[in-house]
Protein backbone atom coordinates (compact mmCIF):
# COMPACT_ATOMS: atom_id res chain seq x y z
CA UNK A 1 0.00 0.00 0.00
CA UNK A 2 1.35 3.42 -0.93
CA UNK A 3 2.01 6.05 1.72
CA UNK A 4 -0.70 8.25 0.19
CA UNK A 5 -3.28 5.49 0.39
CA UNK A 6 -2.46 4.70 4.02
CA UNK A 7 -3.12 8.11 5.57
CA UNK A 8 -6.55 9.28 6.79
CA UNK A 9 -8.69 11.30 4.40
CA UNK A 10 -10.77 14.34 5.33
CA UNK A 11 -13.36 15.53 2.82
CA UNK A 12 -14.90 19.01 2.86
CA UNK A 13 -17.86 19.58 0.54
CA UNK A 14 -18.63 23.28 0.11
CA UNK A 15 -21.89 24.30 -1.53
CA UNK A 16 -21.75 27.70 -3.21
CA UNK A 17 -24.66 30.13 -3.17
CA UNK A 18 -25.26 32.65 -6.01
CA UNK A 19 -22.27 31.32 -7.92
CA UNK A 20 -20.64 32.80 -10.98
CA UNK A 21 -20.68 31.23 -14.43
CA UNK A 22 -19.60 27.62 -14.51
CA UNK A 23 -21.31 26.77 -11.24
CA UNK A 24 -22.73 23.67 -12.87
CA UNK A 25 -19.24 22.17 -12.71
CA UNK A 26 -17.87 20.33 -9.71
CA UNK A 27 -14.37 21.37 -8.67
CA UNK A 28 -12.04 19.18 -6.63
CA UNK A 29 -8.84 20.33 -4.94
CA UNK A 30 -6.49 18.28 -2.82
CA UNK A 31 -4.20 20.09 -0.39
CA UNK A 32 -0.92 18.58 0.74
CA UNK A 33 1.22 21.61 1.53
CA UNK A 34 2.32 22.29 5.11
CA UNK A 35 2.64 20.33 8.37
CA UNK A 36 -1.12 19.92 8.80
CA UNK A 37 -1.19 17.70 5.72
CA UNK A 38 1.78 15.47 6.53
CA UNK A 39 -0.37 12.85 8.23
CA UNK A 40 -3.59 13.17 6.21
CA UNK A 41 -5.08 13.89 2.83
CA UNK A 42 -7.55 16.77 2.68
CA UNK A 43 -9.93 16.92 -0.28
CA UNK A 44 -12.06 19.99 -0.98
CA UNK A 45 -15.08 19.57 -3.24
CA UNK A 46 -16.86 22.71 -4.48
CA UNK A 47 -20.30 22.33 -6.02
CA UNK A 48 -23.69 24.02 -6.11
CA UNK A 49 -26.97 22.99 -4.57
CA UNK A 50 -29.03 23.55 -7.70
CA UNK A 51 -27.03 20.95 -9.63
CA UNK A 52 -26.53 18.44 -6.83
CA UNK A 53 -28.47 15.76 -8.67
CA UNK A 54 -25.76 15.81 -11.35
CA UNK A 55 -22.90 16.35 -8.87
CA UNK A 56 -23.85 13.45 -6.60
CA UNK A 57 -22.48 10.59 -8.77
CA UNK A 58 -19.06 12.24 -9.01
CA UNK A 59 -19.06 13.11 -5.31
CA UNK A 60 -19.83 9.50 -4.46
CA UNK A 61 -17.05 8.38 -6.78
CA UNK A 62 -14.57 10.68 -5.03
CA UNK A 63 -15.54 9.26 -1.65
CA UNK A 64 -15.54 5.66 -2.86
CA UNK A 65 -12.00 5.92 -4.22
CA UNK A 66 -10.72 6.58 -0.70
CA UNK A 67 -13.55 4.91 1.23
CA UNK A 68 -11.41 2.85 3.65
CA UNK A 69 -9.39 5.95 4.60
CA UNK A 70 -12.19 8.53 4.86
CA UNK A 71 -12.45 9.50 8.53
CA UNK A 72 -14.37 12.75 8.36
CA UNK A 73 -16.84 14.40 6.03
CA UNK A 74 -17.92 18.03 6.38
CA UNK A 75 -20.88 19.31 4.34
CA UNK A 76 -21.05 23.09 4.50
CA UNK A 77 -23.53 25.58 3.07
CA UNK A 78 -24.33 29.23 3.82
CA UNK A 79 -27.00 30.43 4.11
CA UNK A 80 -29.45 27.58 4.61
CA UNK A 81 -30.77 26.48 1.21
CA UNK A 82 -33.66 24.24 0.20
CA UNK A 83 -33.39 20.49 1.05
CA UNK A 84 -31.32 19.43 -1.95
CA UNK A 85 -29.45 16.60 -0.20
CA UNK A 86 -31.34 13.32 -0.72
CA UNK A 87 -31.64 10.66 1.94
CA UNK A 88 -29.73 8.30 -0.36
CA UNK A 89 -26.58 10.38 0.09
CA UNK A 90 -26.72 10.06 3.87
CA UNK A 91 -27.36 6.34 3.49
CA UNK A 92 -24.22 6.20 1.36
CA UNK A 93 -22.18 7.94 4.07
CA UNK A 94 -23.20 5.53 6.81
CA UNK A 95 -23.02 2.31 4.78
CA UNK A 96 -20.05 2.79 2.45
CA UNK A 97 -17.56 4.67 4.66
CA UNK A 98 -16.69 2.03 7.24
CA UNK A 99 -14.06 4.14 9.02
CA UNK A 100 -16.06 7.36 9.16
CA UNK A 101 -15.48 8.97 12.57
CA UNK A 102 -16.77 12.51 12.22
CA UNK A 103 -19.59 14.18 10.28
CA UNK A 104 -20.14 17.93 10.32
CA UNK A 105 -23.29 19.43 8.77
CA UNK A 106 -23.57 23.22 8.61
CA UNK A 107 -26.53 25.32 7.50
CA UNK A 108 -28.23 22.52 5.58
CA UNK A 109 -31.92 21.73 5.28
CA UNK A 110 -32.10 18.10 6.40
CA UNK A 111 -35.77 17.54 5.67
CA UNK A 112 -35.15 14.56 3.37
CA UNK A 113 -33.22 12.48 5.90
CA UNK A 114 -35.27 9.43 6.92
CA UNK A 115 -35.55 8.00 10.41
CA UNK A 116 -34.38 4.64 9.09
CA UNK A 117 -31.16 6.22 7.87
CA UNK A 118 -30.53 7.74 11.29
CA UNK A 119 -31.07 4.30 12.82
CA UNK A 120 -28.39 2.87 10.51
CA UNK A 121 -26.09 5.76 11.37
CA UNK A 122 -26.49 5.09 15.09
CA UNK A 123 -25.09 1.59 14.55
CA UNK A 124 -21.94 2.80 12.76
CA UNK A 125 -19.05 1.17 14.59
CA UNK A 126 -16.52 3.99 14.14
CA UNK A 127 -18.64 7.15 14.27
CA UNK A 128 -17.62 9.36 17.21
CA UNK A 129 -19.39 12.62 16.48
CA UNK A 130 -22.13 14.01 14.27
CA UNK A 131 -22.39 17.78 14.57
CA UNK A 132 -25.50 19.56 13.28
CA UNK A 133 -24.65 23.27 13.15
CA UNK A 134 -27.25 25.88 12.27
CA UNK A 135 -29.27 23.39 10.22
CA UNK A 136 -32.98 23.29 9.48
CA UNK A 137 -35.38 20.34 9.84
CA UNK A 138 -32.96 18.20 11.85
CA UNK A 139 -35.68 16.86 14.16
CA UNK A 140 -35.23 13.32 12.89
CA UNK A 141 -31.77 13.23 14.45
CA UNK A 142 -33.07 14.41 17.83
CA UNK A 143 -36.14 12.17 17.77
CA UNK A 144 -33.93 9.12 17.52
CA UNK A 145 -32.55 8.81 21.06
CA UNK A 146 -30.17 6.04 20.08
CA UNK A 147 -27.80 8.52 18.45
CA UNK A 148 -25.51 9.56 21.35
CA UNK A 149 -22.93 10.81 18.84
CA UNK A 150 -25.19 13.78 17.99
CA UNK A 151 -24.20 17.32 18.94
CA UNK A 152 -26.55 20.15 17.94
CA UNK A 153 -24.85 23.54 17.78
CA UNK A 154 -26.47 26.96 17.57
CA UNK A 155 -24.15 29.94 17.18
CA UNK A 156 -20.36 29.71 17.30
CA UNK A 157 -18.75 27.52 19.95
CA UNK A 158 -15.19 27.96 21.22
CA UNK A 159 -13.07 25.06 20.03
CA UNK A 160 -15.42 24.04 17.23
CA UNK A 161 -13.12 25.35 14.50
CA UNK A 162 -10.27 23.25 15.88
CA UNK A 163 -12.49 20.19 15.72
CA UNK A 164 -13.51 20.66 12.09
CA UNK A 165 -10.22 22.04 10.76
CA UNK A 166 -11.22 25.73 10.87
CA UNK A 167 -13.17 25.76 7.63
CA UNK A 168 -15.30 28.76 6.81
CA UNK A 169 -16.97 30.27 3.79
CA UNK A 170 -16.95 33.92 2.87
CA UNK A 171 -20.63 34.49 2.18
CA UNK A 172 -19.91 36.94 -0.61
CA UNK A 173 -17.19 35.22 -2.58
CA UNK A 174 -17.86 31.59 -1.73
CA UNK A 175 -14.15 31.20 -1.06
CA UNK A 176 -12.66 28.81 1.46
CA UNK A 177 -10.62 29.91 4.45
CA UNK A 178 -8.52 27.33 6.24
CA UNK A 179 -6.03 27.27 9.08
CA UNK A 180 -3.22 24.87 9.84
CA UNK A 181 -4.94 23.20 12.74
CA UNK A 182 -3.13 19.98 13.63
CA UNK A 183 -6.09 18.37 15.39
CA UNK A 184 -6.01 14.68 14.57
CA UNK A 185 -8.97 12.37 14.20
CA UNK A 186 -7.94 10.37 17.26
CA UNK A 187 -7.62 13.50 19.41
CA UNK A 188 -10.91 14.87 18.20
CA UNK A 189 -13.33 13.18 20.52
CA UNK A 190 -11.94 10.06 22.13
CA UNK A 191 -12.98 11.35 25.56
CA UNK A 192 -16.15 13.01 24.30
CA UNK A 193 -17.13 9.83 22.52
CA UNK A 194 -17.13 7.88 25.78
CA UNK A 195 -19.03 10.65 27.53
CA UNK A 196 -21.74 10.85 24.89
CA UNK A 197 -21.91 7.08 24.56
CA UNK A 198 -22.95 6.93 28.21
CA UNK A 199 -25.87 9.25 27.49
CA UNK A 200 -29.02 8.15 25.70
CA UNK A 201 -30.07 11.58 24.47
CA UNK A 202 -28.45 14.02 22.05
CA UNK A 203 -26.64 17.09 23.31
CA UNK A 204 -27.65 20.61 22.34
CA UNK A 205 -25.25 23.50 22.67
CA UNK A 206 -26.40 27.09 22.35
CA UNK A 207 -23.87 29.88 22.55
CA UNK A 208 -26.50 32.59 22.89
Amino acid sequence: MSEKAAVPVWVYVIFRRNPSSGHDKINVNESNDGPVFWNRRVIYVFCCSCHFDTHEPKLRSILEKSAPQVERVCLVDRPVDYPFLPDSFFTFLCTKLSNLQFVYLRELDLEKVNRGTVAILSQHKKLKKLIVHGCRNYDVFQDFHGLPQLLVVKGEILGLKAMIGDVDIDSKSGSLDQSTSSYSGSQLSSDDHQKHRSSHSPIMVNSD
